[in-house]
Parts: structure tokens; sequence; C-alpha cells
């Protein structure tokens, strides 16, 4: 049987641990939005490079608006490489760019994903623990 303070700090454990888990859901679901921006930069590239120009695409200007464009030279694309900063790199190296990004989201939301199993497992464990003290 826990006594008083085994469960007040269980208590007290579980709250930290949901909060984690709050923050670990949020993280995971602004990967995923970066992951699907990535996906749609990909797929877009790829179809550049079967088009080879002349490409008719909706460019978004903000606010969820966008206008009509044409896309006349598939040789060359700007890539952020962070902190605001812009470079020129032909399609096939921003192509590279833009998968080895999506590789490394996909890497740290798989870590995410086992840290908070495993931080969900606690708060299982925790709610056993104190559900068996109450029923005690």
């Amino acid at each position: 049987m826990a006594t008083r303070e085994q469960l007040a700090r269980a208590v007290a454990e579980l709250q930290i641990i949901e909060q984690i888990v709050n923050e670990f859901q949020l993280r995971i679901a602004t990967l995923d939005a970066a992951l699907r921006e990535h996906e749609n930069a990909i797929s877009i590239i790829e179809e550049m490079k079967r088009s080879g120009g002349g490409m008719e695409v909706l460019i978004p200007i903000g606010g969820g608006n966008f206008v009509h464009g044409t896309i006349t030279s598939t040789e060359k694309m700007e890539v952020s490489v962070g902190a605001g900063v812009v470079v020129t790199k032909s399609l096939e190296e921003g192509h590279q760019i833009i998968l080895k990004r999506k590789d490394e989201l996909v890497r740290v939301k798989e870590a995410y994903l086992q840290r908070l199993q495993e931080h969900l497992n606690r708060a299982a464990e925790l709610r056993r623990l104190l559900e068996s003290a109450r029923t005690e």
C-alpha cells in the first residue's frame, strides 16, 4: 500500500508527465505540418523535372491567397538555408537538400514518438497506482 507521500509524488509526477505529453503532441503536429510542406515541395520539383518547364502553378502570396503563374525555367531554384537566407541551387541540388531535410524531420518525429510513448507508459503506470490506492 502506498503512503500519502508516495501518492502525492505520483500525482505531481503525473501532472508533469501530462504537460510533457502535451508538449510532445504539439511538437509532433508541427513536424507533421513541416513534413507535408516538404512532401509538397518534393512533388512539385519532381513534376518540374518531368515537365521541363512551361508548367502552370498557383503561387501562394499569403493569407491563403494565390496567383496563377508559369514556371518557365527548371534549371535553378531558390533554397532556404535558414535564418532568412536563400541561395540559388540547381533543381537537382535543391531536390536533394529538401529530401535530406524531410528525412531529418522523419527521424526527429520518430524520436519524439518514441519518447512520447515512454511518457504515456509511465503515465499509465501512475494512473494504475493511483486507481489501486483509491479502491483500497
